[in-house]
């Protein structure tokens, strides 16, 4: 698990080793933050062709600036998004400025690569329960109200524009709105469980 000031080195170091990757044109791709990256693809997705370009620490305004090295120029067939937390937790962005970053990156992927198949995927809340595990830094800077508004706003989008919302929320979250706990490592970070149940939902869409 990488702490918040070590982010920008690996980011550095993500993006060149994207650089370096050699891809085949027309295959899904992913891109996010922690939760795409740390999605083992080997391990959940045998026999599949899947690019993970998912980079720790990603936020709207990263991602969008690195889009095209990291998907555009693949001409994927199809586009897992996962983004929008750390813009809450990282840059005290707010809803409206996530939601409308997110659509203009929509609106250069149906413009430049116009044949890929978009799948937002939901922002997973966090668990800001009293316990040991929990990460503080990365958990008390988010407000899952706020994760809650930006899918709710994404979600009605994606109905509209035919786009494919992919709900993994509905089936990481508990009573309360909070990522259970039986899903994460510390409160923020899937664990082998919450993963299976990411991929699991995912395959339904590759």
């Amino acid at each position: 698990m990488l702490k918040k000031a070590e982010i920008s080195n690996h980011y550095k170091e993500r993006m060149k080793e994207i650089a370096e990757s050699e891809f085949e044109k027309n295959q899904v791709v992913l891109v996010g933050d922690c939760m795409i990256e740390n999605l083992d693809i080997q391990k959940y997705f045998v026999d599949k062709i899947i690019y993970n370009n998912g980079i720790s620490g990603d936020t709207t305004e990263l991602l969008a600036k690195s889009l095209y090295k990291r998907a555009l120029k693949l001409k994927p067939s199809k586009l897992f998004i996962s983004i929008g937390s750390n813009d809450i937790g990282f840059d005290q962005r707010n809803v409206k400025e996530i939601y409308l970053n997110i659509l203009e990156m929509i609106q250069e992927i149906k413009t430049r690569s116009k044949n890929t198949e978009i799948h937002i995927v939901s922002v997973i809340p966090v668990n800001p329960a009293n316990m040991d595990r929990i990460n503080r830094e990365y958990v008390d800077s988010r407000d899952n109200y706020e994760i809650s508004m930006l899918n709710y706003y994404l979600k009605n989008y994606a109905r509209k524009n035919r786009i494919k919302f992919v709900d993994v929320t509905k089936l990481l979250k508990n009573d309360f709105y909070q990522l259970g706990l039986d899903f994460t490592t510390d409160g923020f970070h899937l664990n082998e469980t919450g993963y299976r149940v990411v991929s699991d939902l995912i395959k339904q869409y590759v």
